[in-house]
């Protein structure tokens, strides 16, 4: 069951990216133009938004004047601050103490959970205990928690409230939930996966969601554009609905409209037996690449997330689980420090990553936070364009597969580390050539002692053939070494191959 409810993910990834993208390119003229009403918004991003406002009629004659000035995503605005109001901070507290109220009698009176049975008793227990590490299974920390905290992180976000200034919420919805609201001892991985995936997470779909979103539309269009933002993020379109946003109509998209790109990529995926790991399959693979966000380089500056990227995908076959895939990371904040007049750019930024892979050889679940480089140039005279990037984080909760650790629930480690990406690629007229490496050390803080080095090499080619229709072709070399107390050392290694179709959109 758990393993469909991933399958299930990766596919609700897919449909809500790919639809986010559509709807921007139906109305990417309309949302792109440069006017009067975005003069205004600059002015009001230094002064009180009452001093420049115009009334409804006027905004929505200079957006008609303007309506096929930019005719692309590449041009973007950010929010209009005068129709996001920030409320007050009873508000996220109330609904992500009512959120864990209501989650915890439905757990009690409905599902008859003996966890959530809980009393002063029970309370007192949590206090006296203190943090433990807990034994779910591998599926509910990595994926369940980060969404989880979302919501509470959403709470405060969808109310006026800042990325920096929404943390918090998740830190403190994790903290009441796993001190009150379960018999069980509160737990440190699942604090540290709620808050810190509850951020990343919270922030994408939060973004994701504006992309959606649209008030100067009205009737199915609208309907339609609501109900999959609140899908995509509950607490907003909840937050919408009291505070009547969901129901009010502008002159024009007030939201954020940055551009973004993704790909679909259909076809095969196979797995090699290799001397240390007797396993192979052929499987049907889908995987779409995600990218949100200006071009690098194009700012000086970068706020939380305006940038980031997401790769997701599972592989499928008779007889086998699905194979999962997801690897996202985003600029908390950047700067670029060297603008070159031949177009060459280089940022330096704060990286937030999340790494999962679940599948039979490695199963492996991380949440870093770190520094590194984005390169970048626009294509040359001769067709030609650089790009590439470098950083290196912090591991502050990670989950691994164990070899020696066996259990019914958790058969992993919990582990710190460091996590290293490089990613080089190089442009040329309808080929491109891409070469990742993710290296991981991880060191175990609970499980079997010892530390671990997993690695992942993957050199792509794509060679775009008509109308952004590609072909492609992927070669992938895991390996995996540790070194453990009381036990033989281990160091397997496999390769995979995949070969796709791929749409460009």
């Amino acid at each position: 069951m758990i393993k469909i409810l991933s399958l299930l993910l990766c596919i609700f990834l897919y449909t809500v990216s790919a639809y986010s993208q559509i709807t921007l390119k139906l109305n990417d003229s309309k949302k792109a133009f440069l006017s009067s009403t975005e003069i205004s918004d600059q002015k009001m991003n230094g002064s009180t938004s009452a001093k420049y406002e115009f009334s409804f009629n006027e905004k929505l004659k200079a957006e008609k004047n303007n309506f096929v000035k930019r005719p692309d995503t590449l041009k973007y605005h950010r929010f209009y601050p005068q129709y996001l109001k920030r409320s007050s901070l009873l508000l996220p507290i109330a609904e992500a103490a009512g959120l864990n109220i209501g989650l915890s009698m439905f757990n009690n009176y409905v599902t008859g959970a003996e966890y959530a049975k809980i009393s002063f008793k029970s309370v007192r227990h949590n206090l006296d205990t203190g943090f433990v590490w807990d034994d779910d299974v591998f599926v509910v920390n990595q994926f369940g928690h980060p969404f989880h905290g979302s919501i509470y992180y959403n709470a405060a976000r969808s109310t006026g409230f800042s990325y920096w200034e929404s943390i918090p919420f998740a830190f403190g919805g994790s903290l009441m939930w796993e001190m009150f609201m379960e018999t069980d001892p509160p737990q440190t991985n699942d604090i540290l996966q709620t808050t810190l995936g509850g951020t990343m997470v919270g922030e994408m779909t939060y973004r994701l969601s504006s992309l959606i979103l649209d008030e100067s539309t009205s009737g199915p269009n609208r309907i339609f554009r609501e109900t999959v933002s609140t899908i995509l993020n509950p607490a907003r379109g909840f937050n919408r609905l009291i505070s009547g946003d969901m129901f009010r109509r502008t002159p024009t998209n007030v939201n954020d409209v940055f551009p973004v790109t993704s790909r679909l990529n259909v076809g095969y995926a196979g797995i090699n037996p290799s001397s240390s790991v007797n396993f192979d399959k052929s499987h049907f693979m889908v995987e779409l690449l995600f990218t949100y966000g200006k071009e690098i380089g194009k700012d000086k500056e970068y706020n939380p997330f305006e940038f980031f990227r997401i790769r997701a995908g599972f592989d499928a076959g008779k007889n086998d689980a699905p194979s999962t895939w997801i690897s996202a990371y985003g600029l908390i904040t950047a700067k670029n420090i060297l603008k070159k007049k031949d177009a060459k750019t280089l940022v330096f930024g704060v990286f937030h990553d999340y790494d999962y892979y679940y599948n039979t050889i490695i199963r492996l679940g991380t949440q870093s936070v770190g520094v590194g480089l984005i390169y970048n140039t626009t294509e040359t005279k001769s067709k030609v364009r650089m790009l590439g990037s470098l950083h290196t984080n912090f591991v502050a909760m990670g989950a691994l597969n164990s070899i020696y650790r066996k259990g019914p629930n958790r058969n992993y480690d919990y582990t710190i580390g460091n996590k290293t990406m490089l990613e080089m690629g190089v442009n040329y007229k309808f080929v491109n050539f891409l070469l990742e490496y993710r290296f991981y050390y991880l060191y175990t803080v609970n499980g079997f002692p010892g530390h671990s080095l997993f690695g992942v090499f993957n050199p792509k080619l794509l060679v775009n053939v008509y109308k952004g229709v590609g072909i492609g072709a992927e070669y992938l070399f895991y390996h995996r070494s540790g070194t453990f107390e009381n036990v033989a050392d281990y160091n397997k290694k496999i390769s995979e191959q995949r070969l796709y179709l791929s749409y460009l959109f």
